[in-house]
């Protein structure tokens, strides 16, 4: 499996909306426009983010009838900056899709501006994005070359190898530490098997609460592991 990035999946003409902008710009814009996430920037520094979630807050002062003194009402009342999320959950450039997905479900977000080093924004990549990624096969090596496919043991000879490692472990054969990393590896390989089957029912089913109780326990056991192994 290779370790696909943000890069390859984000959206990098992204419709941003000003810090200093009135807020009837960011009405505009998501009544315009089919998006549900507008990165609030200074430049191209990202400051904030606002979502249509986020609009619902306006929902009783929205005049019906748009004249020039309630909208003036409505600018006065209310501005992006403090309407908008902050500090922002983001994604880099070099995060793996994976990372991208795990930080999205530990936030309850549905969208990860990306910045560079300097938080200047360069992309965004929602649960969409992930999803189509995941539809596509993006991470997955769908044409392996011949010396791959005769790397990889089959099933029978992969719980020998792992009867044989656990053993190793037993009886103290194991003095380079080779059969206990290798045991570590593949008891994360299952754990990491069953969070992506929880992220693809995720994105593909909608965000439910059970089953967004179940990714956090995907991630609490990965944490464990983890955290298991650094003390060793």
């Amino acid at each position: 499996m290779q370790a696909e990035h943000v890069r390859h999946i984000m959206t990098e003409a992204v419709l941003t909306i000003g810090v200093h902008e009135p807020i009837t710009e960011a009405l505009r814009l998501f009544a315009s426009h089919p998006v549900h996430h507008l990165p609030v920037v200074d430049g191209s520094e990202l400051k904030g983010m606002l979502s249509s979630a986020d609009m619902l807050k306006l929902e009783h002062f929205i005049p019906k009838s748009s004249t020039p003194a309630s909208i003036a009402l409505l600018t006065e009342k209310f501005h992006i900056d403090t309407l908008m999320r902050q500090p922002v959950v983001t994604a880099a450039l070099d995060d793996t899709i994976a990372d991208a997905a795990l930080r999205m479900v530990s936030h309850g977000v549905h969208a990860l501006p990306v910045v560079n080093d300097d938080n200047h924004l360069v992309g965004i990549v929602t649960t969409s994005d992930i999803m189509q990624a995941l539809l596509h096969g993006i991470g997955f090596k769908t044409t392996p070359t011949q010396d791959e496919v005769k790397r990889q043991p089959t099933e029978l000879e992969m719980r020998h190898i792992l009867e044989a490692a656990n053993l190793a472990t037993l009886n103290g054969t194991d003095t380079a530490g080779i059969a206990a990393c290798l045991l570590f590896l593949h008891e994360r390989n299952v754990l990491l098997e069953e969070l992506r089957v929880d992220v693809a029912r995720y994105v593909r089913g909608g965000q439910d609460e059970r089953l967004h109780t179940s990714l956090l326990k995907d991630i609490d056991r990965l944490d464990r592991q983890m955290a298991l192994s650094t003390r060793l």
